[in-house]
C-alpha cells in the first residue's frame, strides 16, 4: 500500500480554516466582506474581549433562502464564480467559498437569514457540525455570531495577541473599510460600548473626522489623477501628520483594501522631498480600474494582488502625488500647540456644527483647488506656484546663528538657515543633472583617485553613468581612478570635492538606476556644501536666499523631508502669553 493519502474533509477544512482565519481581524474582514457583497446598507459589528468571545456581524442585505444557507458552510460554496470567465472579472470582494467553512471549524458559528422581513432560519455549527436548526428573526438581512474563537485549537488561541491589540487591528480594518465605502453606514460596538459609528452619507470626509479629527480633516488634500489604465483618487494629508508606521496608509483597489509594498513605497516616494527620514504619510487612496488588469487570486485573504501594467500605475502615483503636494501650502505651523481643542477631538457621530465646519473646510478646499495636470508640471509653473504660495516676509534677525526671524502679516516665522539653502542647491543640482546634455569642461590635470580592486570592477560596469552624469573617467593601473572632464556646473574650485562625491554617491547607490542616482546626489552635494549652522549672515545674504525661496518646486521641506519655515499665528503667539483665551 502506498504512503500518499487523500485527506477526510475534516483535517482539509482546518488546514484551509489556518490559511484564512488568523485572528479576530481576519474573521470580522470574511464576514462585513460578505455583508457588502450582498448589497447592505447598513452593517452592525459587535465584539466582546477584541472579539476572542464574541464576533456577530448583522447587516440589511439580501439574505439568503433555505437552500444558501445549509449551502454557505460548504467549502467552495459560492455565489460569486460561475465560470472560469468570471475569475478574471471579479467584482465581488469574497469569490473564493472558504470563509465560513473554515470559521465554522475553529468556533461556535450561528446564522440567522431571510430574504424578505418574514421569520427566516437559524442554524448552529460547533466543529463544522450542524448541531440546531430553527426559525430566525422576522427581519431581511443576515445576522452571524461567532463564539469562542479557536477553542476547539488550544495552540492556535495561545498565539492570539492580548485584547487590546486584536481589538486594535479590528479597529484598524473597520476604519479602513469605512473609508472604502462611505455610502454604507458602519457601527461597531465593543464590550456594550459604541466605538465608532459611521452615516452612510457617501461623505468620506465625515469619517476621516471620525477617525483621526479635524485637524487632519483641514489639511486633508484632494487627489485625482488617471491615466488609460487606472484611475486615481483620494485625500493626502499634509506631512506635518505624518507618522512612525505605515498602517494610515490606506490603499483600495476597487473597493478592496489591499497590502502591496510596492504601492506603499510609490505613494512614499511622491512624499519623499517632504517627509523626515522613516516617517510614513497618512494617505487615502482607491484606485479604480478594469478587472482584467488584476489578479486578486494571489493570498489566502485576498489581501495582496498583482497588476498588470504596474509600472504605469507607480509613476501615475508618484508623480501625481509629487504634483499636488507642490500646489499645497506645507509650511509648518503651529508645531506645539496642542493637537485637539475640545471642539477638535474626534467623535463617534456628528453633530449639525461639526457637519457645516467640515463642509466650509471642504469647500474652501475644492474653491481653490484646480485638478493637478497628470503629468509633472514645467519648471515654470512650478515657479509660480511658489511666488503664490511663498508668505511676504519681513527679516527680523537670526539666533544662534542658525535660525532666521520673520515676521508676515499673520504671525511669526522662523527659518532653519541650513535646510533653506540645502533645498535651494539641491533644486539646481537636480535640475542641471537631469539635462540632456551635460556641458563639459576638462581639468588641467586630471584628478586621481586610488580604490579597492572591487570598487573599480563596481565602477569599471558604471561608465553609462558617469556619462549621464557630465564626468569622463578612465581607469588606470594600481587600482586609480582617474577623472579627466567635470560637468561646467560644477562650483568654481570645488570640482575635485564634487567629483568624489559623486564616485561616493555611484558606489553606495550602484543598484540604483540613473533617476534615483540624481536625487541622492544631488541631495549628497547639497548638504555638504550648503550654509551650515553657527554662520552669520548678512542681510545680503538673507535677501539671495529668500529670493531663490520663491523659485523652487518645494521651498517649504529640506531634500531630507525637513521643514525650512516653521509658522506661528498671530493668534497662537496671543494664546501663549494670555491675551486671549484658550
Amino acid at each position: 500500500m502506498g504512503n500518499i493519502q487523500i485527506m477526510d474533509e475534516r483535517l482539509a477544512t482546518l488546514i484551509a480554516a489556518g490559511e484564512v482565519v488568523e485572528n479576530p481581524a481576519s474573521v470580522v474582514k470574511e464576514l462585513l466582506e460578505n455583508a457588502l457583497d450582498a448589497q447592505a446598507t447598513k452593517i452592525e459589528l459587535t465584539l466582546k474581549e477584541g472579539g476572542r468571545t464574541l464576533i456577530q456581524v448583522k447587516d440589511n442585505g439580501c439574505g439568503m433562502d433555505e437552500e444558501d444557507i445549509h449551502l454557505a458552510t460548504r467549502r467552495h460554496a459560492t455565489s460569486k464564480l460561475k465560470t472560469m470567465h468570471d475569475l478574471y472579472h471579479i467584482h465581488s470582494l469574497g469569490f473564493r467559498g472558504e470563509a465560513l467553512a473554515s470559521i465554522a471549524q475553529v468556533a461556535k458559528l450561528t446564522l440567522e437569514s431571510s430574504t424578505t422581513d418574514d421569520v427566516g432560519i437559524k442554524l448552529v455549527y460547533d466543529e463544522g457540525k450542524l448541531t440546531h436548526e430553527g426559525p430566525s428573526e422576522a427581519r431581511q438581512g443576515t445576522t452571524i455570531r461567532v463564539q469562542n474563537l479557536f477553542y476547539h485549537t488550544p495552540a492556535r488561541l495561545k498565539y492570539l495577541k492580548t485584547t487590546n491589540v486584536e481589538y486594535a487591528s479590528v479597529v484598524n480594518y473597520v476604519h479602513k473599510l469605512a473609508l472604502a465605502h462611505p455610502t454604507v453606514a458602519f457601527t461597531l460596538w465593543h464590550d456594550d460600548k459604541k466605538v465608532f459609528q459611521t452615516t452612510g452619507d457617501g461623505d468620506s470626509q465625515k469619517i476621516l473626522y471620525a477617525m483621526y479629527g479635524a485637524s487632519v480633516v483641514k489639511d486633508a488634500l484632494e487627489f485625482h489623477a488617471k491615466n488609460q489604465y487606472y484611475l486615481v483618487q483620494g485625500s493626502l494629508i499634509k506631512p506635518s501628520h505624518s507618522r512612525s508606521i505605515r498602517q494610515h496608509m490606506h490603499v483600495l483597489v476597487n473597493g478592496r483594501i489591499v497590502t502591496n509594498d510596492k504601492l506603499l513605497m510609490a505613494i512614499k516616494r511622491g512624499y519623499q522631498d517632504v517627509l523626515p527620514p522613516k516617517h510614513f504619510p497618512l494617505v487615502f487612496l482607491s484606485i479604480t480600474c478594469d478587472p482584467l488588469l488584476l489578479d486578486v487570486n494571489i493570498h489566502p485573504q485576498k489581501l495582496e494582488l498583482k497588476f498588470t501594467e504596474e509600472a504605469n500605475l507607480y509613476q501615475l502615483i508618484e508623480t501625481s502625488i509629487q504634483a499636488r503636494l507642490r500646489q499645497a501650502n506645507l509650511i509648518l505651523k503651529d508645531p506645539y500647540a496642542p493637537k485637539y481643542t475640545h471642539e477638535d477631538k474626534p467623535r463617534l457621530t456628528l453633530d449639525d456644527d461639526v457637519e457645516d465646519l467640515i463642509e466650509h473646510q471642504v469647500e474652501e478646499r475644492l474653491t481653490s483647488y484646480n485638478e493637478p495636470p497628470q503629468t509633472p508640471p514645467t519648471h515654470t509653473a512650478h515657479e509660480t506656484q511658489a511666488r503664490v504660495r511663498w508668505p511676504e516676509l519681513e527679516y527680523i534677525g537670526q539666533a544662534q546663528g542658525t535660525y532666521l526671524i520673520f515676521q508676515g502679516h499673520d504671525g511669526l516665522y522662523l527659518m532653519d538657515q541650513h535646510a533653506a539653502a540645502e533645498r535651494v542647491r539641491y533644486e539646481r543640482y537636480y535640475e542641471k543633472m537631469q539635462e540632456n546634455t551635460q556641458e563639459r569642461q576638462p581639468l588641467l590635470v586630471p584628478f586621481h583617485l586610488t580604490l579597492s580592486q572591487p570598487e573599480v570592477i563596481a565602477l569599471s560596469e558604471m561608465k553609462e553613468s558617469f556619462n549621464a552624469l557630465g564626468v569622463e573617467v578612465t581607469f588606470e593601473e594600481g587600482h586609480t581612478l582617474a577623472i579627466h572632464q567635470v560637468p561646467r556646473w560644477f562650483a568654481k574650485g570645488l570640482e575635485t570635492t564634487y567629483a568624489e562625491a559623486m564616485v561616493v554617491t555611484l558606489l553606495e547607490g550602484r543598484h540604483l538606476t540613473i533617476g534615483p542616482l540624481i536625487d541622492q546626489l544631488a541631495k549628497d552635494l547639497a548638504c555638504k556644501h550648503s550654509v551650515k549652522g553657527n554662520t552669520y549672515l548678512s542681510r545680503v545674504e538673507v535677501d539671495r536666499l529668500l529670493t531663490d525661496l520663491k523659485t523652487l518646486k518645494n521651498p517649504f521641506h529640506c531634500p531630507h523631508g525637513r521643514p525650512t519655515l516653521i509658522h506661528w499665528s498671530t493668534h497662537h503667539l496671543e494664546q501663549m502669553f494670555g491675551r486671549i483665551n484658550l
